[in-house]
């Protein structure tokens, strides 16, 4: 110890002092407030030490005090860099807000593309069945309207020699029926 303390009281304060922070850094890393589930948390314990003297001269008097702590994930915090240290958690904090926005963002465009492909595939779907059923729609009216005898110029015929309707043939069946 330094010589700062030739008391030998004063050295036994300073040597319990130094016990009683390393005592509580080890019971704060034995409580593994890290591992809770589902708490989101940083890699790492704050311990405040509110008293910036008592801070400096653990530090002074101990200088692997630090490194024991930070070995546990425990990071000594002193009025001079607390509010350092907060503000950067809450950079830090807000940086893995925007980075899970981002990975949403993301799983959220994929499943748009995947509905929006989809729905593209449908409409192909939906067009090529217009076709087959216009296709089919052409080859009917085709059968009754082309060849000889066909269906249109029979009942046109019908008509010609006297039948008596109530309904009349369409207009535009009137030019397909040929002769």
């Amino acid at each position: 110890m330094s010589t700062l303390f030739s008391h030998p009281s004063r050295e036994k304060y300073l040597k319990e002092h130094l016990n009683s922070i390393r005592n509580h850094i080890t019971e704060l890393s034995n409580k593994n407030y890290l591992d809770i589930y589902q708490v989101q948390s940083l890699d790492f314990i704050m311990m405040f030490l509110p008293v910036e003297p008592a801070y400096l001269v653990a530090i002074k008097e101990d200088p692997e005090i630090w490194n024991y702590a930070y070995d546990r994930r425990i990071l000594l915090i002193s009025p001079t860099n607390l509010l350092a240290a907060l503000k950067m958690i809450t950079s830090l904090w807000r940086q893995e807000h925007q980075n899970k926005n981002a990975l949403e963002i993301a799983r959220q465009s994929g499943d748009l593309l995947d509905k929006f492909y989809a729905l593209l595939s449908d409409l192909n779907d939906l067009g090529n069945r217009l076709k087959l059923t216009q296709k089919s729609y052409d080859d009917a009216i085709n059968k009754l309207s082309e060849g000889k005898g066909n269906l249109i110029r029979r009942a046109q015929r019908i008509e010609e020699l006297g039948a008596k309707t109530k309904k009349k043939l369409p207009d535009n069946f009137e030019s397909r029926a040929g002769d």
